[in-house]
């Protein structure tokens, strides 16, 4: 799941001028309490990830590669049905229905 933040500096731009001159003017005040100039540069936001988060999107990459079919287990039951092998057991069914159920009301 990717978050897109492609829109972020464009918001940015389209400040009103009012809201422009109240930062302007916030920044002016500052400058004069504290002796110190504060910069805001347009445009040098910048994103980090963590160690943790790099981490988490290789793994998902990873997981998005692989297949979440077990291929030799369709065919065994493909065969045992076409064998006519294949048991269904209606009370396991039921009892797995049962408890997903239960979970799902959690």
């Amino acid at each position: 799941m990717a978050n897109d933040i492609t829109s972020i500096n464009s918001n940015r731009s389209q400040l009103s001028s009012n809201q422009s001159s109240s930062l302007k003017g916030r920044n002016e005040a500052k400058e004069g309490n504290s002796g110190e100039s504060t910069n805001i540069a347009a445009g040098s936001d910048r994103v980090t990830l963590t160690n943790t988060a790099s981490r988490l999107k290789d793994i998902e990459q990873q997981l998005s590669d692989t297949s979440s079919i077990d291929s030799e287990r369709v065919t065994q039951v493909q065969s045992a049905i076409s064998n006519g092998d294949y048991v269904v057991d209606a009370d396991r069914i039921a009892d797995k229905m049962l408890a997903f159920e239960d979970y799902m009301n959690k």
